[in-house]
């Protein structure tokens, strides 16, 4: 079973501005609820996706959570997602050090990023 846990990136954020991307690498710029602005920055990405309003919600709902401190910001242990992607790749791109991120703000933003690298935390 896929299951939430925590990464090293402890934060709540309220709600994600922008997504920004060139190969390989994308930002998610958002704010926190005290209204601090940050940037997340991602090198290696592999593959991501994202949605808004509700069409997260089938997903997201069958997680089972294995986090001990709330965050914005968590990792996917099992990952359906990397293993689908595996599948796609068929051999070409080694997959054994792909993590599966979710980031969520409290406006229904989901956005789920395959990398091969840490993610960069800024303050902006």
């Amino acid at each position: 079973m896929e299951t939430l846990i925590n990464c090293d990136i402890m934060i709540d954020i309220e709600l994600i501005e922008m997504i920004s991307g060139r190969n390989q690498s994308f930002e998610v710029k958002f704010l926190t609820k005290d209204k601090t602005k940050y940037k997340l920055a991602f090198d290696w990405v592999w593959d991501l996706r994202y949605s808004i309003e509700n069409g997260y919600i089938d997903r997201f709902s069958k997680f089972i959570r294995g986090v001990e401190q709330e965050s914005s910001v968590l990792l996917v242990e099992n990952s359906k997602y990397i293993k689908y992607f595996e599948s796609q790749v068929s051999g070409t791109r080694p997959v054994n050090d792909l993590k599966n991120y979710i980031i969520y703000d409290t406006v229904d933003t989901v956005i789920e990023v395959l990398t091969a690298k840490e993610p960069k935390l800024l303050r902006i």
